[in-house]
């Protein structure tokens, strides 16, 4: 049985914390900003994304490659996408989310090289604020709930999706029971997200030494019993227990410029060691909107509990300079020989259907 406590000091926070309000003059780098009234903050970002397959199995007749690329959203607008490659290549689209990438297919002669694609894009990102002060809504779409458009049809395949079960994010059974106790006495469907929020905060930590034997996988049977995971791991708990209620989720995967705490001021260019990952909920009276619980443990352990709040409906700009891919159990285009992968956002290949290593690198530079 999973280990889990919410102890009287939980539920009093739970209780002190209204519903969705969030801090809008939250300044990352200390203290809090002035004007209340300040623009929305946004990135613009040049990323380049490197992929090199160093070795292949002796007599390997062909070699897929998929790269993964970031797509449009309400939040970003990519653009100059330029791929260096010296064979053929396709930009497709996975079916299941949606998700982009450059494929690239060897065969002959090729396959006794190394191969090496890069792809450059830009990022223009904006900060992503959906609950403001005294939980207030900064409205996604302004559609009728009965609006039978191609967004809110693809919203609805989407809301469906993100209530069933993947590989490793089971629904019910014992995280049914824990949500249920989780959220004993919330009424709305936003109070029990909130009380989800917190309880993830409150019970889980995060695997700074990566001591985890299962780091990243996002294994929420052993997660929930282990405790301490990544933001994947952190996040796919929260996810099951979201979906066990009816309640949509799913995850979301990107790249981060910087660590915690932000640095002041912004390094212009660098290396990116790894991705970060967020989850998306959905309410009726709100939409889909965000919550960070990973980073809300990091910045609590660097205390910072107002930017904690700040990520339950938000997520911090720095940290989420670019979104590229969501989902799990991902079958890609065209589809690879091997089964789902259990996420997509660094670089895979197959040598004549068998996965092999890929290495990678991902620079970026601030634009003006």
């Amino acid at each position: 049985m999973c280990r889990f406590v919410l102890g009287v000091a939980l539920l009093a926070v739970l209780v002190l914390f209204a519903v969705g309000a969030l801090a809008d003059d939250v300044c990352l780098c200390g203290g809090q900003k002035s004007d209340k009234d300040a623009p929305v903050k946004s990135l613009t970002t040049r990323f380049t994304y490197k992929a090199v397959v160093p070795e292949l199995p002796a007599g390997t007749k062909s070699l897929d490659l998929w790269l993964p690329i970031p797509s449009d959203s309400q939040w970003q607008t990519v653009r100059d996408v330029q791929v260096s490659s010296p064979y053929p290549y396709r930009i497709t689209q996975e079916q299941k989310f949606g998700n982009r990438m450059v494929y690239v297919r060897v065969t002959g002669q090729g396959t006794r090289d190394k191969l090496e694609v890069a792809v450059s894009f830009i990022v223009e990102r904006k900060e992503v604020r959906v609950l403001g002060d005294n939980g207030q809504v900064n409205k996604t779409c302004s559609c009728s709930p009965n609006c039978n458009c191609h967004h809110c049809q693809a919203d609805k395949t989407l809301r469906q999706l993100s209530l069933q079960p993947e590989t490793l994010v089971p629904v019910g059974g014992r995280f049914l029971t824990i949500a249920t106790e989780v959220t004993q006495g919330k009424q709305t469907k936003l109070e029990k997200i909130r009380a989800l929020f917190e309880h993830v905060v409150a019970t889980m930590q995060y695997d700074y030494k990566r001591e985890s034997p299962k780091l990243g996988e996002g294994d929420v049977a052993f997660v929930c019993d282990f405790r301490k995971g990544n933001c994947s791991d952190l996040h796919s708990y929260l996810i099951s227990l979201a979906r066990s209620l009816g309640i949509p989720a799913y995850l979301e995967y990107g790249f981060p410029i910087v660590g915690i705490p932000i640095p002041d001021p912004l390094p212009k260019e660098g290396k990116i060691g790894g991705y970060h990952c967020w989850t998306w909920v959905y309410d009726e009276q709100v939409g889909w909107f965000p919550v960070d619980a990973s980073d809300a443990r990091r910045w609590l352990d660097a205390n910072r509990p107002e930017v904690k709040d700040f990520l339950f409906g938000n997520l911090v700009l720095e940290r989420s300079a670019v979104a590229v891919s969501r989902g799990r159990d991902i079958v890609l285009n065209p589809p690879q020989k091997g089964k789902p992968l259990n996420y997509f956002i660094y670089p895979y290949a197959e040598a004549d259907g068998q996965s092999v290593k890929v290495n990678w690198e991902l620079t970026y530079q601030l634009l003006p």
